[in-house]
């Protein structure tokens, strides 16, 4: 059973479908055939045959074995739902106990409605309604293929093949053994007849039906991604069992009902957008978007564009994920914010770039260069920039932080957190990460730095009516402190807002809102992350199957499909303010040393939008007076041209037009 704040029940969990019924909607004849082939006295009984366990006992007692029950339909529901069905006396006892209790404490109908709902047809059919869904197909008007029959439409004769298949299920499958699945309905429909539930005209037009021919699948799996990974985190959840193997029994074949985070509407929100904007994306590309509510962890919606039968895996959760290109900056930026820097630090944006002791070297998308406020570079998304204030800050910072803010260690495939290579470029999301993470670490910032872990189960409840576990108040955990979570999140407001940021002109109508594009190496992957206080969702695009060229940039098809899709999501919602950022984050600037970290402090720096021009009458060109490159034992105030500078370490601007390096950029 699935839900999302309310009780929903599917067929798209697991190995067995189950589906309940009430009583009133099972079919007269099916409720006279069960019972007068499993219980003649099931509506006089005390919960037990006393006359039944006599023929049984001799039975046994012949065949010095346990081959017969003579159980009652009471002490078939017991047996199914609490004792098991191991041969042996002492079971044997119990069942006849907590039968008799059973029949005293609940009505006859009580015990017949749960006993038509659990009990096996085979074909995995748990419960009449899945049986008959299971069975018998039928055609619908308007409709070119067939369905599952409901219960209502069961006819006499099915009723009785369904009853008579409770005894046997497997050896008298009708698509297995049809000789015996015919004599079996016709020995319940004579038993029918004698208890006169039929007449003998009745029974004679219900043994000329014929059988089922269109055999379902005896094993059920699920049919979308989301199901299928709601099945696997349950199966992983050690409070539903101390092994795999007590898991998997209760998981799908447990009869809990499981509350999920699933918004219907924000789902079919999200797979709309992306279905748009993947309209003219090359053969073999697709799409994948996670949304989050950022205060409670709870995955609203899952998006993998590809269909569900074709896919091999899940774009959003599983494997060890793909680069995310520049989106990764978000950490960065939260690195150096939480050790102390502000947006006004200025940095060496200038290509090529490589420090002592890092492997590799890189460059930005556009030739760019010169000293640049961290606001500017993340506006900008300037890749020497972003470079320099990670090496300034600690790699190892910048791992840790990306740990903390939802990026998991033990996803398969991927190497432990301390075999990462400390590369040049790992600020530049060179590193796989999947959907799910970067949604989390999204939900971190807008979260005022509290990280909740991501959910998709809320509650579990067993069949008894006890709840396993409810994680719908789940306490967070802080790993930014608030001004700093409030900073980045003004910060990220300039790739939106900025007229030169890679996401202008992206924000969310109404709606306060923070962005940051990425696009990794040779376009083989473009990303977008961002949100609200209310709602983050990460947008990734590209090839699922390889590394192939072509996904476009961050600031395109991602951002595009990020702002359709949270545009839908809020319109109905009122804005939802992040707060103020507090002194720290408009500190006076100091310059960036990419080997010794923040050092003299330079002159303040003007707001981003003083860096927009006004157009004027062309002019002669010239050239600019070249400036000397900063001391870092003197304050360096910032240049409009931005000149190319050198700071130790760090190597000069290359030519211009020097092209993508590696991790991409916007």
């Amino acid at each position: 059973a699935f839900t999302h704040d309310r009780l929903v029940h599917t067929n798209t969990l697991g190995l067995r479908d189950r589906e309940p019924a009430k009583l009133d909607e099972v079919p007269r004849a099916l409720i006279d055939a069960v019972i007068v082939t499993e219980d003649k006295t099931f509506w006089t009984n005390p919960g037990i045959d006393l006359a039944g366990l006599s023929r049984a006992f001799l039975e046994n007692l012949t065949k010095g074995r346990i081959s017969q029950g003579g159980s009652t339909i009471t002490q078939q529901l017991v047996k199914n739902r609490l004792t098991g069905n191991r041969r042996d006396l002492a079971r044997k006892i119990k069942e006849l106990i907590l039968a008799y209790r059973v029949n005293e404490k609940y009505s006859k109908r009580e015990i017949l409605r749960e006993y038509l709902n659990t009990v096996y047809f085979g074909q995995g059919s748990y419960g009449v309604r899945a049986a008959a869904r299971r069975f018998f197909l039928t055609s619908d008007p308007g409709s070119p293929q067939p369905r599952g029959k409901q219960l209502s439409e069961l006819t006499v004769g099915e009723s009785a093949l369904l009853a008579g298949l409770i005894h046997n299920p497997e050896g008298d499958n009708p698509y297995v053994h049809p000789d015996l699945a015919l004599e079996r309905r016709a020995a319940v429909l004579k038993m029918m007849v004698a208890a006169r539930k039929i007449t003998q005209a009745q029974a004679d037009i219900a043994n000329k039906e014929p059988l089922p021919t269109v055999k379902p699948p005896s094993e059920l799996k699920p049919t979308n991604a989301w199901a299928d990974h709601v099945q696997a985190v349950l199966l992983a959840d050690p409070r539903l069992g101390a092994t795999a193997d007590d898991r998997r029994k209760k998981v799908l074949q447990g009869g809990l009902k499981v509350y999920t985070t699933l918004d219907p509407s924000t789902q079919q929100q999200a797979e709309q957008a992306v279905q748009n904007g993947l309209v003219g994306a090359s053969p073999g590309f697709a799409g994948a978007l996670v949304a989050m509510d950022p205060k409670t962890g709870d995955v609203k919606a899952m998006v993998d564009s590809r269909p569900y039968s074709e896919s091999k895996f899940n774009l959003t959760v599983d494997g060890s994920g793909r680069p995310v290109g520049s989106s990764f900056k978000v950490v960065t930026l939260a690195t150096i914010l939480q050790n102390g820097y502000s947006r006004n630090d200025q940095v060496d944006g200038s290509a090529r770039c490589s420090a002592p002791g890092l492997d590799g070297d890189t460059t930005n998308f556009e030739a760019g260069g010169g000293m640049m406020t961290v606001q500017q570079a993340t506006s900008e998304s300037v890749n020497c920039a972003f470079v320099r204030l990670s090496t300034s800050v600690g790699l190892d910072k910048v791992v840790e932080m990306a740990q903390k803010m939802g990026m998991r260690s033990n996803v398969a495939g991927r190497q432990p957190v301390s075999e990462w290579k400390r590369v040049l470029t790992f600020t530049l999301g060179v590193i796989s990460i999947t959907p799910l993470e970067m949604a989390d670490i999204a939900a971190t910032i807008a979260n005022g730095g509290i990280h909740q872990d991501p959910v998709f189960v809320s509650k579990v409840v067993g069949p008894d009516g006890k709840v396993i576990f409810d994680d719908t108040a789940k306490p967070g955990n802080r790993v930014l402190a608030p001004d700093v979570a409030a900073c980045e999140a003004s910060i990220l407001h300039g790739p939106l807002d900025d007229p030169q940021g890679t996401a202008s002109g992206k924000g969310i109508p109404g709606h306060d809102g923070f962005g940051k594009t990425g696009t990794s190496d040779h376009t083989v992957s473009s990303t977008f992350i961002g949100g609200t206080p209310n709602l983050v969702s990460f947008v990734w695009h590209g090839a699922p199957d390889g590394d192939v060229p072509g996904a476009g940039f961050g600031g395109d098809r991602p951002a595009r499909i990020w702002n359709d899709f949270m545009s839908r999501a809020l319109k109905s919602q009122p804005d939802a303010p992040f707060p103020p950022p507090g002194p720290s984050c408009d500190a006076p600037g100091k310059l960036v040393n990419p080997a010794l970290g923040r050092t003299t402090a330079v002159a303040p720096t003007p707001p981003p939008q003083t860096r927009t021009t006004t157009p004027s009458a062309p002019s002669a060109p010239s050239t600019p007076t070249p400036e000397p490159a900063p001391s870092l034992s003197s304050p360096q105030a910032p240049t409009t041209t931005r000149p190319a500078v050198t700071l130790p370490g760090v190597t000069g601007p290359p030519p211009p037009n020097s092209g993508n390096g590696v991790g991409g950029n916007g």
